[in-house]
C-alpha cells in the first residue's frame, strides 16, 4: 500500500484522517483512537524504508526513547503496533506551528517569546539528558512544535542517540541538519549533551535574527564556517537585542565545547533570569515568573506561502462565476392564501391591476437615455418629497413622546 493511500484507512484501533508532516524517517498522519475518539498522531514507516534493517531498527529505537521520557516539553507517545508489514506508533497531536512556521512567515519572534521558548526547550533536552542520557541530534526550528497554550514540544527523535540502546550510526558519520551541527558533530567526535546545547543556540539565534549563525553555497563551505569561521554576533543583525541574552546565545555558540554551559538547565535558568521588554501594557517582567496567561503564538498557518505574499495588498480577486437568476415567485395579496403554502405553490394567482400597471412602467431599454434619466430623477424626487411630509407629523409625534418621557425620568423627587 502506498504512503499517499493510507489516508481514509485503520491501522490497529487508529483511523488515519490526514497526512500532516512527511520526514526522512516517516510520516505523520493526524487521526484518532476508535474506541476514545482520541485525536492522535500516528506516524509510519513506509514500506520503501522497511526493506532497509537499519531503518526499522532506527523507528523502533526512537519509539522507546520517546517511550522512556515523561517531561511536559517532550511529545508524549501513546501506543505502537504493526499490521500488514506497517510499523507505526501513535503520540499525541500537537495542534500548533513549528518554530520553522513562525520564522517563514514573521522572519523573527520577539526576543521575550524567544527566551522563554528556548528555556522550555533546554528543560526538556536537560531531562532528556538525566533521565535517560538521550542526545537529541537533531534540534532545529522543523523539530520544535507549539501547541494550543504555546507550551514547546520537542519532536522527532528518530536520529537521538540513548545509553543502553543500539548504535545505528556509523562511527564518524554526521547526522541530523548541517546548519545545525556542532564543530564535535562536523569533526565526528564522540557527543554528549553540550551538542544539543550548541544547536539551541543556533535556534535561538536565528529567533532574534531572522538567520541562521552560519551560511555556505557549498557543503564543504559551510563545514569550514562551521569549524573556523567567526559568528557575527546577533545584535548586529537586530539593534534591539538584550545584550545579556546574545551573551547567553554566543555562551551556548562557543567553539571549545567546554566553554559552553555544562548543562541545559543552567541555560535555562539563565534565560529565566532575564528581564526583557515584553511589547504591552504588562512592563518588563522576569521570565522566570510564571505568567497568569499562557504565551500565545500566532495561529498555526494552514499553508506555505511565499513571503511577498504577505506585502502585497488590493491583489485582484478572483472572479466569481454568475449564477442564473431564479425568477421570484409572486406573492398572493388575496388574504385566503396569504397563510396557505400549500395553495400557494398549487395554484399562484394571476398579476394584480397595480402588478400590470408596475410592469408596464418599467423601461423596456436596459440603460435609460439622458432624457428619461432626468424624468426617472424628478418622478424619484417628487415621491421622496410626498413621502417626508406624509412621515414629518409622525416624526414630531415621536419626539414629543420621548421629551416627555425624558421629562419624567430625569424629574426631581
Amino acid at each position: 500500500m502506498l504512503m499517499n493511500e493510507l489516508a481514509g484507512h485503520t491501522l490497529g484501533g487508529y483511523y488515519l484522517e490526514e497526512e500532516v508532516g512527511r520526514g526522512s524517517m516517516g510520516v505523520v498522519y493526524r487521526g484518532k483512537q476508535i474506541a476514545l475518539g482520541r485525536e492522535v498522531a500516528i506516524k509510519v514507516l513506509p514500506q520503501v524504508l522497511a526493506r532497509d534493517t537499519s531503518y526499522i531498527a532506527r523507528f523502533i529505537r526512537e519509539a522507546q526513547i520517546i517511550a522512556g521520557l515523561n517531561h511536559p516539553n517532550i511529545v508524549q507517545i501513546y501506543d505502537a503496533g504493526q499490521q500488514q508489514s506497517l510499523l507505526y506508533f501513535i503520540m499525541e497531536f500537537v495542534q500548533g506551528p513549528t518554530l520553522a512556521n513562525l520564522l517563514y512567515l514573521d522572519g523573527m519572534i520577539p526576543q521575550h517569546l524567544a527566551a522563554e521558548y528556548a528555556a522550555q526547550i533546554a528543560d526538556a533536552l536537560d531531562a532528556a539528558y538525566k533521565e535517560r542520557h538521550v542526545i537529541h541530534r537533531d534540534i532545529k526550528p522543523e523539530n520544535l512544535m507549539l501547541n494550543r497554550w504555546g507550551k514547546i514540544k520537542v519532536m522527532d527523535f528518530g536520529l537521538a542517540r540513548a545509553s543502553g540502546l543500539q548504535t545505528i550510526t556509523v562511527a564518524r558519520t554526521l547526522v541530523g541538519s548541517i546548519y545545525y551541527a556542532s564543530p564535535e558533530q562536523v569533526w565526528g567526535h564522540t557527543l554528549d549533551n553540550r551538542s544539543d546545547i550548541y544547536a539551541l543556540g543556533v535556534v535561538l539565534y536565528e529567533m532574534v535574527s531572522g538567520r541562521r549563525p552560519f551560511n555556505g553555497r557549498t557543503m564543504p563551505e559551510l563545514t569550514q564556517m562551521i569549524i573556523k569561521g567567526s559568528i557575527t554576533p546577533p545584535g548586529t543583525l537586530n539593534p534591539e537585542l538584550s545584550p545579556e541574552l546574545e551573551q547567553i546565545i554566543m555562551t551556548a555558540l562557543s567553539r571549545d565545547r567546554h566553554k559552553r554551559y555544562s548543562e541545559a538547565s543552567l541555560m535555562a535558568e539563565a534565560l529565566r533570569g532575564l528581564h526583557l521588554p515584553i511589547p504591552s501594557n504588562t512592563g518588563a517582567l522576569p521570565l522566570g515568573q510564571r505568567l497568569q496567561r499562557p504565551l500565545q503564538p500566532p495561529k498555526r498557518p494552514q499553508a506555505q506561502r511565499p513571503r511577498y505574499m504577505e506585502q502585497v495588498e488590493d491583489l485582484p480577486t478572483k472572479k466569481q462565476p454568475t449564477q442564473e437568476m431564479k425568477p421570484i415567485p409572486h406573492t398572493p395579496s388575496h388574504p385566503s392564501l396569504a397563510n396557505n403554502p400549500t395553495a400557494q405553490q398549487a395554484s399562484p394567482l394571476p398579476p394584480t391591476y397595480e402588478d400590470r400597471q408596475a410592469i408596464s412602467n418599467i423601461p423596456t431599454h436596459p440603460f435609460p437615455r439622458p432624457q428619461q434619466q432626468e424624468e426617472l430623477a424628478q418622478q424619484e424626487r417628487a415621491t421622496n418629497a410626498r413621502s417626508d411630509e406624509q412621515q414629518a407629523p409622525e416624526k414630531n409625534q415621536d419626539r414629543h413622546k420621548l421629551w416627555q418621557q425624558l421629562q419624567q425620568l430625569f424629574k426631581s423627587p
